[in-house]
């Protein structure tokens, strides 16, 4: 788009991520105009270079550089076309049936959709084209962890990606210019392009506007959605865009989603609040042999032997993430020489990484995402009392996997970091702090800010996936999530845009 431009549409997608690209995918093809907005470039394989410098900025949410306001928590999501897709470490897995059963309970008209997310989980599944790791294929790092798991008798396992020709070249969180990632980018967006969805990159959507009346019975009321358009290299404004269509369906994420809805006078009642992120942090442990945690399917293995360690049914799962080398410099602990040479030693190290299922113990907002008065946007959290307490425990566990793998340390990423050598060390793992930026904590996993629920005060959106009191507009992202999905959630975000879709085109 060059200058300003008027559209019109059965339907508007805001974000190409998880939820928006399979939902324009199944509007499209169910015969809908379908105009597809999204805030970042439009990449494709030649242009996922490796070089992790350039890509980082262009692939991340600002920048990568993302915190929360006290800078306790870094948050890594998506920010090109395809979002946590694109960059993500390619694991599908189903939301655990205890989670699901939560949900239920959660709220009357969850059942429902509960009950009807099955199909769409095997749908997703095979449009991905989700397979299990083979045996053979796990990196060092992912078979440091089945191996330490077996030691001890804790439930490991193998995990599905969706990848299709996978090279193990290691580089997934840089977009993968082999193009067997099958991503969005690879699955729903050139099917919904093709039925002939159209897609604008680098247009920002500033408000959305809702008429006060429909088009009478079952019509919901026209929406005007206003974006403007920038170029990606200098940020300068190239146009703006306005698109008209009855049906508007939010997926900018747990972030942007809410930021919209207030930016528009859609806010209040439960949207921004709610936030939940899997705090997550990690483990580093240095082996004899060489590791080399640059290659490989970075997470092929996961860890949940404590998924529901206390009394509330939560707890943290370990997987091995992948291990870049500006990620890596950036998540070692420590300064100067001591630094240096911890980096160094990188192609001896092993990353294990605890993911806590956040929210243990109340139902009360602990984290939040608002606009400021001087139009930034801003996200708060921090853990509840339980929480706090599986991150400790998810620390000492994945440092003793790490010695029963054979590592010859371990260290957490405290500062100062706790450095351990034996299991009888573990109890200083255990006993430090947890508090904010006393331990490095990030999240790629921002969902919950816009959650399903029938009270209004409480909840987002109502069972149809539907803005409390505002037809045809929907939100089909992560921010639906009504609890914390205690898995990777790529795959429920997935089936659960498919469902509300398919239910919103029936």
């Amino acid at each position: 788009v060059s200058g300003d431009r008027r559209l019109t549409a059965d339907v508007v997608v805001i974000g190409s991520g998880a939820g928006g690209a399979v939902a324009a995918c199944r509007f499209a093809e169910a015969g809908r105009e379908v105009v597809i907005l999204e805030e970042g470039p439009y990449l494709h394989a030649p242009d996922f270079t490796e070089d992790e410098g350039a890509l980082m900025a262009r692939l991340f949410a600002d920048q990568a550089m993302r915190t929360t306001v006290d800078g306790a928590v870094s948050l890594l999501q998506g920010g090109a076309v395809g979002g946590g897709s694109t960059v993500n470490w390619m694991l599908m897995l189903r939301p655990p049936g205890h989670v699901l059963d939560e949900w239920s309970r959660h709220d009357p008209g969850m059942a429902d959709l509960v009950a009807g997310l099955a199909p769409h989980l095997d749908r997703v599944e095979a449009e991905v084209h989700a397979r299990l790791v083979p045996d053979d294929a796990h990196s060092p790092s992912n078979r440091a962890l089945l191996t330490g798991a077996r030691a001890l008798g804790w439930r490991a396992r193998a995990a599905m990606i969706n990848a299709r020709g996978c090279v193990r070249a290691g580089t997934c969180t840089l977009g993968c210019r082999y193009d067997a990632k099958q991503s969005v980018l690879l699955s729903y967006l050139p099917r919904a392009l093709e039925a002939g969805a159209t897609l604008h990159e680098g247009a920002t959507v500033v408000r959305l506007e809702v008429a006060e009346r429909g088009g009478g019975g079952p019509t919901p009321p026209m929406k005007r959605v206003h974006a403007v358009v920038r170029d990606e290299r200098s940020g300068n404004a190239r146009g703006r865009l306005v698109v008209d269509a009855p049906i508007v369906v939010l997926a900018a994420g747990a972030v942007g989603t809410p930021e919209i809805l207030q930016r528009s006078g859609l806010g209040g009642g439960g949207v921004g609040r709610y936030l939940r992120l899997h705090p997550t942090t990690a483990v580093m442990a240095q082996y004899d042999a060489e590791t080399y945690p640059l290659a490989g399917i970075p997470q092929s293995a996961l860890c949940d032997e404590f998924l529901q360690r206390d009394a509330n049914g939560y707890g943290f799962w370990i997987e091995c993430p992948g291990l870049l080398p500006g990620l890596a410099a950036a998540s070692l602990p420590g300064f100067g020489t001591a630094h240096l040479e911890t980096v160094r030693r990188l192609r001896h190290l092993v990353a294990f990484i605890v993911l806590v299922r956040d929210g243990s113990g109340s139902d009360r907002s602990m984290g939040s995402v608002w606009v400021d008065r001087r139009g930034h946007t801003r996200v708060r959290y921090r853990l509840t009392r339980h929480d706090a307490e599986n991150v400790r425990a998810g620390l000492e566990s994945a440092a003793r996997l790490h010695l029963a793998a054979g590592a010859r340390s371990a260290m957490t990423l405290h500062t100062p970091p706790v450095l351990v050598h034996r299991a009888d060390e573990l109890g200083a793992v255990r006993a430090a702090s947890v508090a904010p930026n006393r331990l490095g904590l990030f999240s790629a996993h921002v969902n919950g800010t816009c959650r399903l629920g029938a009270d209004p005060a409480t909840s987002g959106c109502g069972p149809t996936g539907e803005r409390h009191g505002v037809p045809g507009l929907y939100v089909m992202d992560g921010s639906l999530l009504p609890t914390a999905p205690g898995v990777n959630p790529q795959e429920t975000i997935m089936a659960l845009a498919s469902l509300l879709a398919e239910r919103a085109i029936r």
